[in-house]
């Protein structure tokens, strides 16, 4: 029986960054390269967000391990859907490291019907979609996160190419952000050290540091 323990050790039950720690001292455990594809349906508004990750060799080494209940050092089919069943479960008090605004409000997103895992060439990849809990018109700011906010696990967008939209997108301007983490610090280094010497978690910081899609639209 894998316990919520063990799933924290594996960085995606999370909940592993101590909060004492700030974001110029924090950093990485895990790390896994994505692509979202925002697809717009027929009525002009998003219907879903879908996700491929790929992670590290390490971190799906220690995965395997973890539920290789055969012992044959590969992957079964049911294991695999154990593994997608356990990280659904695990993720959901995250948001599913999908983050949505509209107008600087937030939008949450439903969970996903299934997470679909492969392992390929060593590496451990995700499958999922996740949509708006709410309608989400191309109107206004729209802006689209996908990140750890306990930054223990590294989601990075290699190319703007990765971050894609899938639909008749209109009027809007589609911009990636890819903040530099050094000017975040220096910008925010004041009150980031009050903030974490009450106390506070990495969750309320982790948002300036994530490569973002941003759409303007009419």
């Amino acid at each position: 029986m894998i316990g919520r323990h063990t799933l924290a050790q594996l960085a995606l039950a999370s909940g592993c960054l101590c909060a004492a720690a700030a974001p110029a001292v924090a950093h990485p455990h895990v790390f896994a390269e994505a692509r979202l594809e925002i697809v717009v349906g027929d009525q002009g508004a998003i219907s879903e967000l879908r996700h491929v990750w790929r992670f590290d060799e390490l971190f799906s080494a220690t995965v395997l391990l973890e539920f290789d209940s055969s012992a044959n050092l590969k992957f079964e089919q049911e294991e695999l859907l154990e593994v997608g069943n356990v990280i659904r479960e695990s993720l959901a008090d995250f948001g599913y490291f999908t983050f949505i605004a509209r107008n600087s409000k937030d939008v949450t997103v439903a969970a996903p019907d299934i997470i679909h895992v492969d392992y390929l060439d060593g590496q451990l990849l995700l499958f999922f979609s996740v949509k708006p809990d709410s309608a989400l018109p191309l109107d206004g700011d729209l802006s689209f996160g996908v990140y750890d906010p306990t930054m223990y696990t590294a989601i990075d967008f290699i190319n703007d190419s990765d971050l894609v939209i899938e639909g008749n997108m209109g009027g809007c301007e589609r911009t990636v952000v890819r903040p530099d983490a050094d000017e975040i610090i220096v910008q925010y280094e004041e009150s980031l050290a009050e903030a974490f010497s009450e106390g506070a978690d990495a969750n309320d910081f982790s948002k300036f540091f994530a490569t973002r899609l941003e759409l303007k639209c009419a």
